[in-house]
């Protein structure tokens, strides 16, 4: 009977997992459910492996970043919609698993075209910079750090005929979850030069393709017994440098723009409805102010939502840059779940390395998809006053003081025209 309990015991988890499986693709075909059962049994295999090999040093070198991260990878129930600020897509919507979602390394060519070997010292700051041109038959090609025992503790895979890249790490043969979400578009091309940073920090990778943050990929396997780095596939002309960086990413950040009271009056500035898409700026956007964002100023957003929208936010914060992870003083993040013009308001700080106590609330607004709007930011004497089309809709008490706001950082399925800062007088 103590056998029996114990076997019971055991494998309890693994029946847990398979049944959830089975009911996240009931009423579908016979081939979807296989798919899915493939899928679980691959990352119950993962997990047991990450647990028997790097149990203790992991914990000791990743802090706890592994074991949470580990949870995001192998239990995908348990993600929730989250008001991350710089990587909210990772955790907004659940990964789709992608085809060869085993990660194998299926390209036209696997040879390994440049190694840097006898990497050493790996620390917060540390910077990898791969820079190269892909080849005109390029179907994929990827860079891997590696251990010293041959593990994998990134994969950077981008595949070009389905315009996605795909992080993940692989332990004794075994691929962990893929991860294939990113708020900026794909932006590599063959037969043109990429360049690709990947910066270290004591919590994750952050990767920039070609001069903009791209995403952030947490760690699962110990960083700093990171020992080569490898690029493979259908790239040439590669070169590799290693740097230290204080901030991340190094990029030309636009100047946003300051009109008086006066100006901004008799400024005809609205969005035509036939404008052309393409002549939005570049998402997700980062503006820098001229000035402290103070008791008076405005901050005028104009735009048009998506047509399929999910969400979006705005951040007021301290920094225009990733990392080090700036203080975010107000994020705004309506949310487009409810049917008939109800929408979520989201409002909440980012201090002292986390997130505070959030304020929603579900409001009648002008949000719908394909349609133009005027966000309007109106910084008073004791709280961020939020109107749309002229029309209120949220407010936040401050929580630090609004003079620290240097940076405005928008992301999510909106397409923004022109950003705008009126002063007080």
């Amino acid at each position: 009977m103590a056998v029996f309990a114990f076997l019971v015991l055991s494998i309890s988890d693994d029946l847990l997992a398979y049944g959830s499986a089975l009911l996240d693709c009931r009423g579908g075909s016979w081939t979807e459910c296989k798919s899915q059962l493939a899928s679980t049994r691959n990352e119950r295999q993962f997990e047991a492996l990450l647990k028997r090999h790097y149990s203790t040093t992991a914990t000791s070198n990743c802090s706890s970043s592994c074991h949470s991260t580990l949870q995001f990878a192998t239990s995908s129930g348990t993600i929730e919609m989250s008001t991350e600020s710089i990587d909210s897509c990772d955790f907004a919507y659940q990964e789709v698993s992608s085809p060869g979602s085993l990660s194998l390394d299926k390209s036209s060519s696997t040879e390994i075209v440049h190694t840097v070997e006898n990497i050493t010292e790996v620390s917060p700051g540390l910077c990898f910079v791969i820079t190269g041109t892909i080849q005109l038959t390029c179907e994929r090609f990827s860079l891997n750090l590696l251990l010293k025992n041959g593990d994998v503790a990134l994969h950077f895979n981008p595949r070009l005929p389905q315009n996605y890249i795909v992080r993940n790490c692989r332990v004794k043969g075994c691929w962990g979850r893929e991860e294939v979400a990113s708020p900026l578009s794909f932006n590599l091309h063959r037969g043109q030069r990429f360049a690709v940073q990947v910066l270290v920090t004591d919590k994750e990778f952050l990767i920039c393709v070609n001069g903009r943050h791209f995403n952030a990929f947490r760690h699962r396997l110990p960083y700093r017994k990171i020992c080569t780095l490898e690029v493979k596939g259908d790239v040439r002309e590669v070169a590799v440098d290693q740097c230290y960086m204080e901030c991340y990413p190094q990029l030309e950040l636009e100047l946003i723009r300051q009109l008086s009271p006066d100006a901004a009056a008799s400024s005809t500035l609205i969005v035509p409805r036939s404008l052309p898409e393409a002549d939005g700026k570049p998402m997700p956007y980062t503006g820098v102010l001229q000035a402290p964002f103070t008791d008076g100023y405005k901050l005028h957003l104009y735009g048009r939502v998506k047509l399929l929208p999910h969400s979006f936010y705005v951040n007021l914060q301290s920094s225009a840059y990733v990392w080090p992870h700036p203080s975010i003083l107000f994020h705004l993040n309506p949310r487009f779940g409810s049917v008939g013009g109800r929408h979520v308001i989201c409002r909440n700080s980012w201090l002292n390395g986390k997130w505070d106590r959030e304020e929603r609330s579900e409001n009648m607004t002008d949000f719908a998809p394909g349609k133009a709007f005027h966000l309007q930011i109106t910084c008073t004497d004791v709280s961020y006053q939020v109107s749309l089309n002229d029309k209120m809709i949220a407010e936040f008490v401050y929580r630090d003081n609004p003079r620290l706001v240097e940076a405005v950082y928008i992301q999510g399925d909106i397409k923004v025209f022109d950003v705008v800062v009126e002063t007080a007088y």
